[in-house]
């Protein structure tokens, strides 16, 4: 007699909370109103604004007093740059300082040596002499002789030692000639130098000013011999 075949063995079910933890794909639905999303800066800058009030009102106080003082300030820049530059700019040049240093008279060549110093008084830029700059000698308003003068350049500040050579051109005046005779040392005469010098200076900014300086030395000498000195002089320079 056949023994009857076993029945099949099923597992158990499993317990219902395993169903969820089961392997396998599963679809999640959100609903939308419960998507969370990153907000945009705008929104946060809204939030960061709201919550502190006194930082927007420092940044508007900062913008407004940055407004208002900004144009002051350039005013005010522009004022002292102009007022730098300016004065030197419209500062006319100084005329030149001159000495008479020595004077000498040869009768023989009716020539007369004048020795000068030379100052450029201005704190910047130099002085430039050039053509037609001209120097006469007189005596008791009697032109005696004339020369040109040299044409040089100087700096601000400097000496510049200077020789001229008249030499007269017509007769000399009766009361000279009784004066160069007559080699007694007190027998003074005033004779009288006149500069007509034309010249361009340079200032800052290498400002160029075309200028006219015309220097006067009225001077007394002990003798028109040998032996002259210079005893008193006063000379005048000034601007045209």
């Amino acid at each position: 007699m056949a023994e009857p075949e076993p029945e099949p063995v099923h597992p158990p079910p499993p317990p219902p909370d395993s169903l969820f933890f089961s392997s396998g794909t599963y679809v999640v639905q959100i609903p939308k109103d419960q998507i969370y999303r990153i907000p945009p800066p705008e929104n946060a800058l809204i939030v960061e604004r709201h919550r502190n009030p006194s930082v927007v009102t420092s940044s508007r106080r900062r913008s407004c007093c940055f407004r208002i003082f900004l144009p002051i300030f350039v005013l005010l820049l522009l004022i002292i740059i102009l007022a730098l530059l300016l004065p030197p700019l419209l500062t006319l040049p100084k005329p030149p300082v001159i000495e008479l240093k020595k004077f000498k008279l040869t009768p023989s060549t009716r020539n007369f040596l004048i020795n000068l110093d030379i100052l450029n008084p201005n704190s910047v830029g130099s002085i430039s002499f050039k053509s037609p700059s001209r120097v006469s000698l007189s005596f008791r308003k009697n032109q005696l002789a004339t020369t040109k003068f040299p044409l040089i350049r100087q700096q601000h500040g400097s000496e510049k030692k200077v020789a001229l050579s008249l030499r007269a051109k017509s007769a000399f005046p009766k009361e000279l000639k009784r004066r160069m005779k007559n080699n007694k040392t007190k027998l003074h005469t005033s004779l009288s130098l006149k500069m007509n010098l034309a010249a361009q200076t340079i200032g800052r900014l290498s400002n160029r000013r075309n200028v006219k300086f015309v220097v006067t030395c009225s001077f007394t000498v002990n003798t028109l011999g040998k032996n002259s000195r210079i005893l008193s002089q006063d000379c005048e320079s000034e601007r045209q």
